[in-house]
């Protein structure tokens, strides 16, 4: 098993337990384990199935209602009305890598001004 990973089993009841450490968490306490580097792994304790995507997504739109805005209206808009599709490619293709640019660049500038 990867130690960097946090395996977690999710319940019907909405609850998360670490499997590692045989206790319960809550979503903050996953989503605070991301921000330190590490990834995770979530199955369905019912089914077995890998339900990593759902609770990652889920993460997201919690830290969205936080803040009260994710993305524009007029870019929900567009999501919605052309369909799972644009967004799957959008995502798979140019998002990740962009971020990662954009934080290759970053940490460089960073670098020069220190």
């Amino acid at each position: 098993m990867d130690k960097n990973i946090l395996h977690l089993k999710k319940y019907s009841n909405r609850r998360l337990y670490d499997t590692g450490k045989s206790v319960y968490v809550t979503l903050d306490d996953v989503t605070d384990t991301i921000r330190q580097g590490r990834q995770i792994q979530v199955t369905d304790a019912k089914t077995g199935e890998d339900v990593t995507p759902a609770i990652l997504t889920q993460i997201v739109l919690e830290e969205a209602r936080k803040k009260k805005f994710l993305l524009p209206p007029p870019l929900l808009y567009l999501i919605i009305q052309y369909g799972e599709n644009l967004l799957s490619d959008f995502f798979e293709k140019y998002l990740e890598q962009t971020i990662k640019n954009y934080l290759l660049f970053r940490n460089m500038a960073d670098d020069q001004f220190k």
